[in-house]
């Protein structure tokens, strides 16, 4: 098999998928947003509380890390659910790691570049941590969801 390299949006919506997925199968009611919410790729409901949901993903641990522009947290309360589709192991199962946005605010460092807006999380730190892969149970302890 040849090796497997998506494009920035494929590997977005793969994704954004994967996770819409999950938390259905977990008894979510779950809405893709298709781009037209501002940082919020998913609304996920149930017990009529109602979460966003920002989405993260990396093709394969080579991938390094994850970026994203850290305004888009500020003020927010969302959940980020970073992801590892593993496109260069296709029979190992994609990762999930879960957080709420004041552990993704911790976590995620700026970047070099001194006045960017820019921030990363490597796959090592979090991986590293054992305490955020699969943690779907943050939307059961989650308060005051967003909408």
């Amino acid at each position: 098999m040849s090796k497997i390299k998506l494009e920035k949006n494929q590997t977005g919506i793969a994704c954004e998928y994967y996770v819409a997925g999950e938390l259905s199968r977990l008894g979510y009611n779950v809405t893709v947003t298709f781009g037209n919410t501002k940082s919020i790729d998913l609304l996920v409901s149930k017990n009529e509380e109602t979460f966003a949901v920002q989405v993260k993903g990396i093709q394969s641990t080579a991938s390094i890390c994850w970026n994203l522009d850290k305004t888009k947290l500020k003020d927010k309360k969302i959940i980020m659910v970073l992801v590892n589709l593993h496109v260069d192991n296709p029979s190992v199962k994609p990762e999930f790691f879960v957080l709420t946005q004041p552990e993704a605010l911790k976590l995620f460092k700026d970047t070099p570049k001194e006045g960017e807006k820019r921030t990363y999380l490597d796959y090592k730190t979090i991986k590293g941590l054992n305490s955020y892969e699969n943690r779907w149970d943050v939307f059961e302890k989650q308060k005051n969801a967003i909408l």
